[in-house]
């Protein structure tokens, strides 16, 4: 309770975090007790299942709509019970090695940093033995709205989760309903069957094991994953070498895709081609998925950094 944050955006219960946090002492034993009977009873209350939406406006014309910014507000206990949730199911992860290798996102020891300096490294690496490195950082359109439910709750059923945590989980999902908040005034609620709650605690750990089998999909090339930021890469003699391996990749990958309810951004993947030569000499990679050829570039921004070939080939050596 002390770690929620100070917001004074007020929820469907017209609590927030302030209040929360102001009153711990007296609320300590009663929300402990709701916690304990969520995990007990499988069953995560209805509601506090309930989503105020608060359009935030980013830029440009304000009478439309696409310039608004949907922001999910829950129930601010909701998220105690949700932190209790993930600690316990991350440590079911880490101590059982369940999560794939190259997920760095949103577990503990990993972070934007590791998965950056891997994966320069990983790259380097192939670049000093004489190979060029082929690689598609691939762009996921609103991947957390489109989680299917159904095919989430049966990809935990692969993490060795108990009957009990299972069927909190498809309580925790089901039956979720939000409106929309403007101008102190709201709308009617929506069923929301569809996607990862926005703004939730589990949200982000819930897509991290909705995606990990994606490199199973794909194991003649590296797949690095950092939420729904991934990129596969594989080294060769040649560009073409290295396009026709990650062409036949991503040709599995466009099926899983499919089948997990994720649809790719092709506006925003991009394929780059890293090696050793010198600009002029430079070749490029044509890869496509679904026929679509995907944008060839000569830099890709990565978790915020930008990397190109003289970036990698001026990187010292980590040894991660």
């Amino acid at each position: 309770m002390s770690n929620l944050n100070n917001s004074k955006t007020r929820d469907i219960h017209d609590l927030d975090g302030e209040l929360i946090k102001y009153h711990r002492t007296q609320l300590l034993k009663p929300i402990t007790h709701l916690v304990n009977m969520s995990i007990q009873t499988k069953t995560f209350p209805e509601s506090w299942k309930k989503a105020i939406i608060s359009p935030i406006y980013k830029s440009g014309e304000p009478d439309l709509t696409c310039n608004y910014r949907p922001i999910a507000i829950l129930p601010v206990v909701s998220k105690i019970l949700e932190k209790v949730v993930a600690e316990q199911v991350i440590l079911h992860l880490e101590t059982n090695h369940l999560l794939h290798q190259q997920q760095f996102g949103f577990r503990p020891k990993h972070s934007t940093e590791t998965a950056k300096c891997y994966l320069i490294e990983k790259i380097k690496c192939f670049l000093d033995k004489g190979h060029v490195v082929g690689g598609v950082f691939l762009d996921l359109k609103k991947a957390f709205n489109t989680v299917n439910h159904n095919v989430l709750l049966s990809k935990l059923s692969k993490f060795q989760f108990s009957d009990q945590a299972s069927q909190w989980f498809d309580s925790y999902l089901s039956g979720r309903v939000q409106c929309v908040r403007v101008s102190g005034q709201k709308s009617i609620f929506r069923n929301n069957s569809m996607g990862i709650p926005q703004g939730s605690v589990l949200g982000p750990l819930l897509f991290s094991m909705y995606i990990n089998d994606l490199p199973e999909i794909c194991p003649a090339v590296g797949c690095q994953m950092y939420a729904d930021d991934t990129v596969i890469y594989t080294p060769a003699r040649s560009a073409r070498q290295s396009a026709a391996h990650l062409n036949d990749s991503l040709h599995c990958i466009a099926k899983w895709l499919e089948s997990s309810n994720l649809t790719l951004n092709i506006t925003k993947t991009v394929s780059i081609c890293f090696s050793m030569l010198k600009q002029r000499d430079k070749e490029t990679i044509l890869v496509k998925i679904n026929n679509e050829t995907i944008n060839v570039v000569e830099d890709v921004k990565y978790l915020g950094i930008v990397l190109d070939s003289p970036t990698i080939r001026k990187t010292r050596r980590l040894h991660l």
